[in-house]
């Protein structure tokens, strides 16, 4: 019988581990959540509650109807489902959010020092991309534009490793973005418009090469939303 304390957690690490030792291999389905949870003694709850946070991690599929099924994966696929795993609690989230700010400060600043023009024109159509968003309400296109910065950024910044690193941070970018806005204690459209402010001087600095501007425009940005993770009801 698991313990009490972080039940769910335990759940989803057991599980977990069978689906990285091969015991649940790739395509799968898996027993039914009524036997599975009478083998593993948890509650059907519970272990519905794991079900979730595995197929957020992206290493489980829930069809409608047919079962649950472990996904084809990759080695990439078991970096992004740790990305995906750590924003469940607020105190991981907080602490991903504190290696984002140092890694993506030094990805403007590269930005600004490497990026050609035809990278850079990326990064201002995403924060047109955004302004026009915000002008029309749209919130879902917003983060989408929002998103698609910050992977621009990476990208201008001329480093494979960097890249790879921002593009694996892209789902839980867009999950953190998500549960801010989805906060009923913030304006949703306040914050479109403070966000698009912070953006805009991150674009301003890396077109006119200064690195040690965009690098503190991404670090005031960042410093933004972890203050505002840190104050949010969505955790």
């Amino acid at each position: 019988m698991l313990k009490q304390t972080s039940l769910i957690d335990q759940i989803v690490t057991e599980i977990e581990e069978k689906i990285r030792g091969g015991q649940f291999k790739s395509g799968d389905m898996l027993a039914s959540q009524d036997e599975l949870a009478k083998s593993m003694g948890v509650s059907r709850a519970s272990l519905r509650e794991a079900f979730n946070r595995l197929q957020l991690m992206g290493l489980i599929e829930i069809k409608q109807g047919r079962g649950t099924f472990v996904r084809q994966l990759t080695p990439g696929d078991f970096m992004s489902s740790l990305s995906s795993f750590l924003i469940v609690e607020k105190e991981s989230a907080i602490e991903l959010l504190e290696a984002r700010l140092e890694i993506e400060s030094s990805v403007a600043k590269m930005a600004a020092e490497k990026g050609d023009k035809e990278k850079i024109s990326k990064i201002e159509e995403a924060l047109i991309g955004m302004g026009r968003a915000m002008k029309n309400n749209d919130l879902d296109e917003f983060i989408a534009m929002d998103v698609n910065f910050h992977v621009a950024i990476g990208e201008s910044s001329d480093n494979e490793i960097m890249i790879k690193i921002v593009a694996i941070l892209r789902r839980l970018m867009k999950q953190l973005i998500e549960r801010v806005f989805d906060d009923v204690a913030f304006d949703k459209e306040e914050l479109m418009k403070v966000t698009y402010n912070f953006h805009e001087s991150v674009y301003n600095a890396i077109f006119k090469k200064d690195p040690e501007g965009a690098k503190r425009s991404m670090r005031d940005h960042l410093g933004d939303v972890m203050k505002r993770i840190m104050n949010s009801e969505r955790f």
